[in-house]
């Protein structure tokens, strides 16, 4: 008879007994990909899952720089259109410089926005910054030339991708019947200034999380970026759960990595500044698949073919009950 103590000793053994790797990654290690936006970290040696094995994946540690601007090529470009009553228009525009910006040094580059001559009348733009609401207003005027009256007046409304709404608080609503030589408006949102919240960091494998759609998505973790300019941020994965790999993914020789913002358009520019983090590989073993299980398709011979096509006999489903 075997004794409890010894019982608990080998149960104890059997949860140890787990298979991991920590990758330690640098960005300036990597190769940048232009066309997919994506850094590529290749693996001397490869992360191999063994037979009847998946491979999980969490971030565990991430180290980020604040040493990207918030304002950037892609949110600099102001620009506000107005329609005249004989139906002329002209459009105010002003590309902000890449750079860090306070509310109130923004102020100042928008105020540098030169008049526009509209058929035979010049109209200029002031813009003012209210620090208790923090919201910005805009005052159209008809400085010279003929009296003719402003008809609408329609901030961002082109096809541009990099205008700076979001920034300034403004929406891309027309202002119709407005019927006067001059017209004040206020955004309708404070402005916002941080040019993230927080920080995705994304890789091209297939997975099972879930963007602020619902879609599905590549992201492994979101860094809550909560600092002055040029600090660094450090992250720690708390949540001690790994991601698992999809089924076909059993062998990775590099792995394609970035790092978003909230909008997850575009990859963020560090500005030449470093970033690193930590992934954990580990491994678990497969669920047997059961007869019935994954028969999602009309195409029988399709599914029966996808499921048997890593040769792993316990996931392997056969119609032909002589097999």
């Amino acid at each position: 008879m075997v004794s409890h103590k010894k019982i608990i000793y080998i149960l104890l053994l059997n949860m140890n007994n787990k298979r991991n790797t920590f990758i330690y990654l640098k960005s300036n290690s990597s190769v940048f990909n232009e066309d997919t936006q994506f850094y590529r970290f290749d693996f001397v040696n490869p992360i191999v899952a063994k037979k009847g094995e998946l491979i999980n994946v969490r971030a565990t540690e991430i180290e980020v720089p604040i040493s990207y601007y918030n304002i950037t090529s892609n949110n600099n470009l102001f620009q506000i259109k107005i329609t005249l009553a004989d139906a002329e228009t002209g459009e105010f525009t002003k590309t902000i410089s890449e750079g860090n910006y306070n509310a109130n040094t923004l102020l100042t580059e928008l105020n540098t926005t030169a008049n526009i001559t509209v058929s035979s009348s010049e109209f200029s733009i002031t813009i003012t910054y209210n620090s208790l609401s923090g919201k910005y207003t805009f005052a159209i005027a008809r400085v010279s030339g003929a009296t003719v009256n402003i008809s609408s007046i329609e901030p961002f409304s082109g096809s541009e991708t990099n205008y700076m709404n979001n920034v300034l608080g403004l929406s891309d609503t027309s202002i119709t019947s407005v019927n006067a030589t001059s017209k004040s408006f206020t955004s309708a949102n404070v402005c916002d200034l941080n040019f993230t919240n927080n920080i995705y960091l994304e890789t091209d494998l297939l997975l099972e999380s879930r963007n602020t759609l619902g879609e599905k998505s590549g992201i492994l973790s979101k860094i809550q970026m909560s600092g002055s300019p040029f600090d660094i941020i450090h992250y720690q994965n708390n949540t001690n759960e790994d991601i698992t790999l999809y089924k076909k993914d059993i062998y990775l020789d590099h792995i394609n990595l970035r790092l978003v913002g909230d909008l997850q358009k575009h990859n963020i520019n560090f500005n030449g500044a470093e970033w690193t983090l930590t992934l954990l590989f580990s491994f678990t073993k497969k669920d047997k698949l059961e007869l019935g299980d994954e028969i999602l398709s009309d195409d029988i011979n399709n599914t029966v073919h996808t499921i048997g096509i890593d040769d792993d006999e316990e996931d392997c489903y056969y119609s032909d009950s002589s097999i």
